[in-house]
């Protein structure tokens, strides 16, 4: 597995209209040609975080290249340019599970 993380400094009085972008527009995008969205989450310090899980690189350039070429992507960025400013910055890391007994450390007590 490999995961793609997207951070974006998001303009804090757009960000309802960020978040709903994303979910009305893109997302389903994604999803229709295999993307798994693991999570998205806000930071105290303004960031919105996407976690994004693939089965590996051919799966992801693959993925990539079906939503570049679906015409509701072309349709997002044309809504997106009547849209005021989302975010200011977009950061992407890629990431794989950290070696076995890496990834989930379990403590004694249960808890994580």
């Amino acid at each position: 597995m490999i995961y793609r993380m997207r951070i974006y400094r998001a303009v804090e009085e757009n960000l309802a209209v960020f978040h709903d972008f994303f979910r009305t527009h893109l997302l389903p995008v994604q999803l229709r040609h295999g993307a798994r969205l693991v999570g998205r989450w806000e930071t105290e310090d303004g960031r919105v975080v996407a976690v994004w899980e693939y089965d590996d690189d051919e799966a992801y350039r693959r993925i990539q290249a079906a939503v570049a070429a679906d015409p509701a992507t072309h349709r997002a960025q044309e809504v997106r340019r009547t849209l005021p400013m989302l975010f200011t910055a977009r950061e992407e890391v890629f990431m794989r599970a950290a070696p076995e007994g890496l990834a989930s450390p379990k403590s004694s007590d249960g808890a994580g």
